[in-house]
This record gives structure tokens, C-alpha cells and sequence, in this order.
């Protein structure tokens, strides 16, 4: 019992004097662990996968986490030479970047532990040959880049890692939609040989990941697809007219392809399979980076059509006219430019561009994409006759004309005005030869003298040539008697420094005067390129005499002025 005591006291001193070195603990390096165990491989996933990871720290907490993103590895490298981002989260939505229809991808975690000083979110950090980060991402440790001597130490060692099979989903294209309506864009039921489409593509894998498009007319079954890069997200088709004109009616021919707007178009090469005078299909697709193409998609869609009218004369007559004789009023212009040099220019082609419109809103026929399209359908044509009512398309004008004209086309615009005239946007100085039209508020009055510009003209008044030059003098034209009073507008317009007055209105004579000495009311510019007429040209072919009234006044502007043979 004595010596079971013994023992018992022995054994208690030896406990009580045990001695602990004085050197520290060393740190503890976190784990990482992924949200998923898979027994076996990964099935193919989707390029966009949300992604959970977690780090434990036995001696401390977890502050952060080095995520790397490679392809076509199973395991991390040793040496360690993935890039990695330096991330606060736990969690993140990563879509891989997939060039292939089938890739493999590994995801390796390191967790970090509060023995690190920590970094930026979003740091790139590479391990090999040494920590650091890579501020320039140049994949060397130099210039401004920070060596990270303390990471080594504080990351787990081995890391998490998982490979993920990720498969290529085919990109999407769908056709461009009006913003304000938020429709598709649909082409005009006819078209001369102009036409502009417009697109955007998609794909879940990343809008980056489209490589590019391709697009076809009608068959493209005979692999008549026109390839553009991924930054064409619009094209002009144009059939100029040294390939229409001596083509059959109904030929199949060639469009040449241009991307951007007027006047920075880029000329990108030619496609084949426009019908003229046919039905016509536009086809486009996108390509991705793996090489998939989305599901064609179609202009114009299914139940609507697109015709393309071959264009057969010089000038082009833009009807911007909706009144009861408006039928009238479109068959009197066809039937005077008829007359002009001889019948150079007989059955002129025409375009309507208030059919289905408002005085606020485009006519059918005019392209949502007006520029380019309605601009290079103007330049089909040498001419451009322009006839409006009291609400004249400025906005269309102020951007068609303006192209057209300043890039050798020649225009003879006529128009009427509202009582009250107002063009916020200087829309006319911008395409006309004009400074500015007289935006005076009219009154009549029941006594003498009116204001300028009374709306009451009596029939058989005069629009007078300018005598300033007499060596190129216009004819005379003569409202005509069909009513009396005329309600128009007299409005005075004043030309820009590079014009000159052509034509005046008469003075007044009655008794009850409306308005003062003789408006000008007819302009040219000097490079004989554009003919202002600020009253509907149509009421005044009363003539007088000999050599006189509307046709007289187109051969002196066709023939004289542009130079028409």
C-alpha cells in the first residue's frame, strides 16, 4: 500500500513540473472545399454556372480566396502557374469561355486566412516562381508589380479544384426593332433595288462569344450566304443602276453590300439572288466562336412581302402630298415631266412616301432605316422632283435631300405652307438654298392693308420672273381659275448667300391690299443643283402665252439649269 502511494506522489510532482518550449505556434494553413462531391465526372453543363466554395481555418478565419479559370486541364500544375483572382465571396456566376462545341474547364480554389495582409478584389496573382501580384498583368514580376512574400504561408497548399465539361450553346439573332414601337423592323411591301436590315445577335454563352454573320436572298440553299464580322450589325443592299438597267425585267442579279451610314458607308463586297420586279427574302444567321449557327431568321416575315421594283427612269417623283386630289395632283406631274426635252424623261418612276402615314409619322414605303436606305434610293435617279402640301416631311427631307443633293444629285422641291409656319429645327435652310421663310403670324383683316402673306390668292395672279439676271430668265406661270380665292399660303423666302432669286409673286393690285410689293417665292442655288418653289407648283399652269406655265418652267430647270440630254 506504502508503495502504491509512493508511486501515486511520484507520478504527481513528474505531471507538475512538465516543461513547454517557448517558441510560437506555427500558423495553420486553411482548407478549401467546393459545394459538390461527384462520384464520377461532371455531365456537360451550360457556359453560365453559378459557383459555391467555402474555407476553413482550425487557428483563425478566412478572408479571402485565389479562384483560377483554365481550360483543358484535370488538375493544377505543379509548379503552379495558373493566374488567379483574388476574391472576398463565396459564390460567383462565371460563364466559361467556351471556343469549342465541347470544352473542359478546371476551377481551382485556394482559401487565404487572416495571417495575410489581404488585397485588392480582383488582384491578379500568380505563384510561380514566386507570389505576386500581377498589377500589369503581363505575366512577369516586374515594373509596378507587389511581391506577396507572406501569401505562401497563409493559402492552403493544396486547394479545391473540380473540372467541369461545358458544351456550346448556339448563339440567337433576331432582326432590329423599332424603339418607339417596339417592333420588328419590318421592310417597305416595295422597294427599289435599296434596301438596309439591321440585326442583333445573342448567345447565353456571352454576346462576345459571336464570332460573326452571315446573310443570303431568297435561294441560299446554293450557299449564296454573304459572311460579315461580329461588329456588322447592319447592311445596305444596293443593285446600282449600271447593273439594273440593262438587266431583264425579271433578272436575278447581284447587290453590292455596304455597312454604316451615309455619307461614312463602307463598301464590304457583292451578294447574289436579287429578283427584279419579284418577291424578294432576306435571310440572316449568327456564328459563334465554337462555329454553331442560330436558326435562320427571315425578312419580311411569314404572311408579308417585300417587292423590289426595277428602277426604269432618270427621275424620281416624290409624292409628300395628302389631299382629296391627290391622285389628280400625282398624275399632273407624271404627265408634265413627260413633255420635258422631247420626252426624256416620260413615265418618271414614283414614290409615295405618305401612303399609311400621318402629318407627324412616315409613309409605308419610307424605310424605318432612312438613312442609308432612302438616301441611296434617291441616288438612283439624277432627278428628284419633291412636291408637298401644307405638312411637308422635313425631317425626311432635312436628311435624304441634304445627302442627296450635296453629292451631285439635283432636286426641284415645291410646297405649300401653314397659315402659321414654324421649323424649330431649321429643317429647310439645312437641304434648300434657302436662309429662312418668312414665320410671321398672319391675320386678315377686314380692312386694307393685311399682313404679308394673306392665305387668300385671286386667280390668274402672276408668279414673275427675277429680272436681276437677264441673261437666264424664267417663264411666266398663272394661278389658275378652277377657284377664287386660292387658299395657299404666300409666304416670302429668303435665299442663302450661295443662291439667287428666280421667281417673284406680282405685286397686289386690289383695292384691299394683303400684301407688299412682289415676294420672292423661287430660289436657286448657284451650283445649279437645287430649284426652290414655295407654292404648290401645280396650280400655276394657267399660262398666259407661248412658252409659258409648268412645262415650260421644268425644260428651263431640267434642260437649262441641270443640263438634262
Amino acid at each position: 500500500m506504502t508503495v502504491v502511494f509512493v508511486f501515486l506522489i511520484v507520478m504527481f510532482i513528474n505531471g507538475c513540473v512538465k516543461e513547454y518550449s517557448n517558441q510560437p505556434i506555427p500558423n495553420i494553413q486553411p482548407k478549401t472545399f467546393f459545394w459538390i462531391y461527384p462520384d464520377s465526372t461532371i455531365s456537360a453543363q451550360t457556359s453560365k454556372q453559378k459557383l459555391h466554395w467555402w474555407g476553413e481555418d482550425p487557428d483563425g478565419y478566412v478572408i479571402g480566396y485565389l479562384l483560377s479559370l483554365d481550360s483543358n486541364r484535370s488538375t493544377i500544375p505543379n509548379p503552379d502557374s495558373l493566374v488567379y483572382t483574388y476574391v472576398t465571396v463565396t459564390d460567383s456566376t462565371i460563364r466559361f469561355p467556351i471556343q469549342m462545341r465541347l470544352q473542359n474547364f478546371l476551377v481551382a480554389i485556394r482559401a487565404i486566412d487572416n495571417t495575410f495582409s489581404g488585397l485588392q478584389a480582383g488582384a491578379k496573382v500568380r505563384l510561380w516562381p514566386k507570389p505576386y501580384w500581377d498589377k500589369n498583368e503581363n505575366g512577369i514580376l516586374d515594373g509596378s508589380d507587389k511581391e506577396l512574400s507572406s501569401l505562401t504561408a497563409s493559402m492552403d497548399p493544396v486547394g479545391a479544384k473540380q473540372q467541369f465539361p461545358i458544351k456550346n450553346t448556339p448563339p440567337t439573332v433576331a432582326f432590329a426593332e423599332d424603339p418607339i414601337e417596339q417592333t420588328t423592323i419590318q421592310q417597305p411591301e416595295t422597294t427599289f433595288t435599296v434596301a438596309t436590315f439591321g440585326w442583333t445577335g445573342s448567345d447565353v454563352d456571352g454576346d462576345e462569344t459571336i464570332a460573326g454573320y452571315r446573310f443570303g436572298l431568297n435561294d441560299t440553299s446554293t450557299g449564296s450566304w454573304f459572311s460579315v464580322s461580329s461588329g456588322v450589325k447592319m447592311v445596305t443592299l444596293i443593285v446600282p443602276r449600271s447593273v439594273s438597267n440593262p438587266a431583264e425585267e425579271n433578272a436575278t442579279v447581284s447587290a453590292d453590300v455596304y455597312s454604316g451610314t451615309f455619307p461614312d458607308m463602307k463598301y464590304l463586297g457583292k451578294v447574289s439572288g436579287m429578283k427584279l420586279n419579284s418577291k424578294n427574302i432576306f435571310y440572316v444567321q449568327s456564328r459563334d466562336i465554337a462555329g454553331d449557327y442560330s436558326s435562320r431568321q427571315q425578312l419580311p416575315a411569314q404572311g408579308k412581302t417585300w417587292f423590289v421594283k426595277k428602277p426604269k427612269s432618270r427621275l424620281l417623283i416624290v409624292c409628300d402630298y395628302k389631299k382629296e386630289d391627290s391622285t389628280q395632283v400625282r398624275s399632273f406631274y407624271s404627265a408634265k415631266v413627260g413633255s420635258v426635252a422631247g420626252g426624256l424623261l416620260a413615265n418618271p418612276d414614283e414614290l409615295d412616301i405618305r401612303i399609311g402615314g400621318t402629318t407627324t409619322t412616315f409613309g409605308n414605303l419610307v424605310p424605318k432605316l432612312f438613312n442609308p436606305a432612302f438616301v441611296q434610293t434617291l441616288k438612283l435617279y439624277d432627278y428628284v422632283l419633291w412636291y408637298s402640301d401644307r405638312f411637308p416631311t422635313l425631317r425626311l427631307a432635312q436628311v435624304a435631300l441634304y445627302h442627296y443633293a450635296s453629292t451631285g444629285g439635283k432636286v426641284i422641291y415645291t410646297t405649300d405652307f401653314l397659315e402659321e409656319f414654324i421649323d424649330p429645327s431649321r429643317a429647310i435652310p439645312d437641304f434648300t438654298p434657302l436662309d429662312s421663310v418668312c414665320s410671321f403670324k398672319f391675320e386678315t383683316r377686314p380692312f386694307p392693308p393685311a399682313y404679308i402673306g394673306d392665305t387668300r390668292i385671286p386667280a390668274g395672279y402672276v408668279v414673275q420672273p427675277d429680272s436681276s439676271d437677264l441673261s437666264n430668265i424664267y417663264p411666266t406661270l398663272v394661278l389658275d381659275n378652277s377657284r377664287n380665292p386660292h387658299l395657299i399660303t404666300l409666304r416670302p423666302v429668303y435665299k442663302s448667300s450661295n443662291a439667287r432669286y428666280i421667281l417673284r409673286m406680282q405685286a397686289d393690285t386690289r383695292p384691299t391690299m394683303r400684301y407688299y410689293g412682289r415676294p420672292n417665292v423661287g430660289v436657286i442655288d448657284n451650283a445649279k443643283s437645287f430649284v426652290f418653289f414655295g407654292l404648290p407648283l401645280h396650280l400655276f399652269d394657267a399660262a398666259p402665252g407661248t412658252n409659258q406655265g409648268v412645262v415650260a418652267f421644268f425644260n428651263k430647270v431640267f434642260v437649262d439649269e441641270f443640263g438634262l440630254k
